[in-house]
């Protein structure tokens, strides 16, 4: 998949990160995540002097969300920075979690668990959208009509249901 030949990289001293990980590949898996189209990662890839990559670029997702409010289906992208930094794991003493290790040998960098994490973490679980004059930014309803609390007693009538199982 997002696979980088060291020995390219330390020939060509720089090399473009161009690929795509479809919406439904096995690597997504246990993520809890709905992708609307396959995921876009764009940057480049170079060397550091101490035998170290460093991977520079951004990446963008479009996902299917739920609205917090009106239940709807919502396609949101989200489109954020990308930096991976690898150093060699003979000279790396310090427990950085952003600092991942790479063997002296090893010729052949996969960077798809290390960009899945990267987007797993970083895209929201659940999405409630921003209002602008009382009506919600994405599908125009009011505000107002997702807003069941009652004044007198400060709860939303749906959960009504639960009062009847609290013991105290």
């Amino acid at each position: 998949m997002l696979r980088i030949d060291l020995r390219h990289l330390r020939r060509s001293r720089t090399l473009p990160l161009e690929a795509r990980i479809d919406s439904d590949d096995e690597v997504w898996a246990g993520s809890q995540l709905t992708f609307a189209e396959a995921v876009e990662v764009a940057g480049s890839v170079a060397p550091t002097a101490d035998g170290g990559v460093v991977v520079r670029g951004a990446w963008e997702a479009a996902l299917l969300y739920d609205c917090s409010r009106c239940l709807e289906q919502l396609k949101v992208v989200v489109t954020r920075p990308l930096t991976l930094v690898y150093m060699p794991a003979d000279g790396w003493e310090v427990a950085d979690p952003d600092v991942r290790t790479i063997g002296y040998q090893q010729t052949m960098l996969d960077l798809t668990d290390a960009i899945r994490e990267e987007i797993v973490l970083e895209v929201p679980r659940y999405l409630l959208p921003s209002e602008e004059d009382g009506r919600c930014v994405e599908c125009g309803d009011p505000v107002d009509r997702f807003n069941h609390v009652t004044e007198e007693t400060g709860i939303d009538p749906r959960w009504s249901a639960l009062q009847s199982l609290k013991t105290d």
